[in-house]
């Protein structure tokens, strides 16, 4: 191979990577915060051999809207631990071969598809047995995953993950977070910052997903107070 021929590999190269770059600059825009586990994350995307990720943390502490900013990317697949046979993960595994699994809530996936996993981490072999029939194949596919408890996973499984343990916002990052969502989605900043502080301080509410339910309703602010305290009215007691 002389010189000419190798540069000409270097070049396509790094415009394969600039692309990869770009096609992902856009990611996480809509997550307040977490920027080294951003990095972590744009990282594996750009890395040779599939890098799998695990996000650890109470309900409200942004897992979620990790693995939804995922959907953005060509070839992904989003589904929740709970539902993955339902649903038909593996017949869509072997059907599209996705570059991206995306697993919500794996810790209610059933040991033995949790053991399927571990065989696609760890050689990228996918094997199934179904009405006493077996098959196979070979993928490359990346794995984001998210979990409340991590004690219901098998340990080998675990080990294959980078794991982040995420925490729950304090208010004053609830409401920066709460507030940066809605503005992004078009709700004028006085009305997403009365949204935000109601949901934490008469809601008693964590979930910023409260504060986008409330945010496609309410039009004024008294829009706000009148949804709350009809919500509280037939809140379970």
């Amino acid at each position: 191979m002389n010189g000419n021929e190798i540069l000409k590999i270097k070049e396509e190269n790094h415009k394969y990577f600039d692309e990869k770059e770009s096609k992902n600059s856009s990611l996480f825009e809509s997550i307040i915060g977490y920027d080294d586990i951003k990095k972590i994350f744009k990282m594996s995307l750009i890395s040779d051999k599939p890098v799998h990720i695990l996000l650890v943390g109470p309900p409200a502490s942004a897992k979620t809207l990790f693995m939804l900013e995922f959907l953005k990317l060509e070839r992904s697949y989003f589904t929740l631990g709970s539902h993955s046979t339902k649903a038909g993960m593996f017949d869509y595994l072997f059907d599209y071969r996705p570059r991206y699994l995306l697993v919500d809530e794996i810790e209610h996936m059933p040991y033995k598809d949790q053991t399927s996993l571990l065989s696609i981490m760890e050689t990228g072999i996918l094997t199934e047995t179904k009405s006493q029939k077996t098959r196979s194949t070979q993928l490359k596919t990346w794995i984001f995953a998210t979990c409340n408890n991590k004690e219901k996973l098998l340990s080998p499984l675990l080990s294959r993950f980078i794991i982040f343990h995420l925490k729950s916002y304090n208010r004053d990052k609830f409401i920066e977070v709460s507030n940066g969502i809605l503005v992004k989605n078009d709700i004028p900043f006085d009305l997403s910052n009365e949204i935000s502080h109601v949901v934490w301080n008469k809601l008693k509410s964590r979930d910023i997903r409260d504060c986008i339910k409330i945010s496609r309703l309410a039009k004024t602010i008294e829009d706000v107070e009148w949804i709350a305290k009809t919500l509280i009215q037939y809140r379970k007691k």
